[in-house]
């Protein structure tokens, strides 16, 4: 079973918003054993979709399409997708009365006739349920070249989307029947080449396939092949990788963190100078973060960190804000402030301006403290602003989860 992947929508291309569709889509599919074989990302328009569609089609059985599936003049896909097939629209009731229900909830009044396209069908085909939205999930079987294919639209918002792929993965499984097993784990703080330089030689002779994915925490590991193959390989694979490597099956530290903070009764906290915030913001995706997560800081500014945080004066005159006493003094100074059992710190230099030969950019410390025991790292980042900050802030967590793990004199 090949798939393909087609994301609609001008304001993707123009870069005004993130396609996270893609990765949620990539991730779940391959984690079923089907990761789609290409995407493509098109405008609004009715001649662009259909060309996609011609493409996709002479490389897949299967066709994934997200967005325009709303009531709005640019919403075409489904219009678009039953011309290109030859197949006719029908209005399902439950449709309908889910919009006008979704309709009054909201706003109130009569329902406008342009939101009625959110009830709409192609004749044969079934819907999924969003319960996020309006616009359902649509699943639907055609006949192209004279070989059978399978479409399924799903509407584009992020967690719209989410929600209806989940629906749709247990159809998406049965009808690949695939008997490939896909599993792995993340490895925080590594690049993809030291995980490949550390792995690929454990795993040359063991009927598996290798697949890496490289963010700014670290990599994503992920191992095919049969299930009794996978399993004892990617144990393998994390006695190797060490403490870097977290539990088969989990992909996020922040949510690894949670989970283990939890579970321990333990309440964290965080004090941010040059990631601004990106640290808390990490946690509190997470749901359930409210059961160990206290608060953060941002304290940018010394009289911030003096105040706040109590990082002495001398240190902020002798050492200076960017340096290991300061940034062990924030996370001492949060678990104070903040009244938990531990914190991290970042504190550092992400430019593009700022640098100086002692101190460049990208030169960061992060802290940890944990019961009174503090770690610090110095870090040398390289990129842009953004990526020095998103960097800064998975190091600090992985400190925290370093000092969780009970890793001692090394830490520092």
């Amino acid at each position: 079973m090949n798939t393909v992947l087609i994301c609609t929508g001008t304001e993707l291309l123009k870069g005004s918003c993130c396609n996270t569709d893609l990765a949620f889509a990539g991730a779940q599919l391959t984690g079923i054993g089907i990761p789609p074989t290409l995407e493509m990302t098109v405008g609004d328009h009715p001649g662009e979709l259909a060309f996609a569609l011609a493409a996709a089609l002479k490389h897949a059985d299967t066709v994934i399409l997200s967005g325009g599936l709303g009531p709005t003049r640019d919403d075409i896909t489904l219009e678009t997708a039953a011309r290109f097939f030859g197949l006719e629209l029908t209005e399902v009731p439950e449709l309908r009365a889910k919009v006008e229900t979704c309709w009054a909830e909201r706003h109130g009044g009569r329902c406008p006739k342009p939101q009625y396209k959110q009830a709409r069908i192609p004749v044969g085909g079934r819907y999924f349920p969003n319960p996020a939205g309006v616009a359902s999930g649509i699943g639907v079987d055609v006949t192209y070249a004279g070989i059978p294919r399978h479409v399924y639209l799903l509407p584009g918002p992020p967690g719209e989307f989410e929600a209806v792929l989940t629906a749709m993965l247990p159809e998406l499984r049965k009808l690949a029947g695939v008997k490939t097993f896909t599993a792995g784990f993340l490895v925080c703080g590594m690049g993809e080449t030291f995980v490949a330089k550390t792995v690929e030689p454990l795993l040359q002779n063991l009927p598996v396939e290798i697949a890496y994915t490289a963010q700014s925490g670290g990599t994503k590991l992920f191992l095919s092949g049969a299930e009794t193959d996978v399993l004892p390989a990617l144990e393998t694979c994390r006695t190797a990788l060490g403490r870097n490597a977290l539990p088969t099956g989990e992909y996020s530290l922040p949510e690894h963190l949670v989970r283990v903070l939890s579970k321990r009764g333990e309440r964290c906290g965080c004090a941010e100078s040059c990631t601004g915030g990106l640290v808390a913001n990490a946690l509190v995706e997470i749901p359930g973060a409210s059961a160990c997560f206290q608060g953060g800081i941002v304290a940018y500014a010394n009289a911030v960190k003096r105040d706040l945080l109590h990082v002495p004066d001398e240190i902020l005159r002798t050492c200076g804000a960017v340096s290991a006493p300061c940034a062990e003094a924030m996370a001492l100074g949060a678990c104070a402030a903040l009244n938990c059992d531990c914190a991290v710190s970042t504190t550092g230099i992400a430019g593009p301006d700022g640098g100086t030969p002692e101190k460049p950019v990208g030169l960061v410390f992060v802290g940890a403290a944990r019961h009174g025991l503090a770690a610090v790292r110095e870090l040398r980042l390289h990129g842009g602003r953004r990526m020095i900050r998103e960097r800064a802030a998975a190091q600090a967590l992985l400190l925290l989860k370093d000092l969780l793990d009970g890793g001692g004199d090394d830490l520092c």
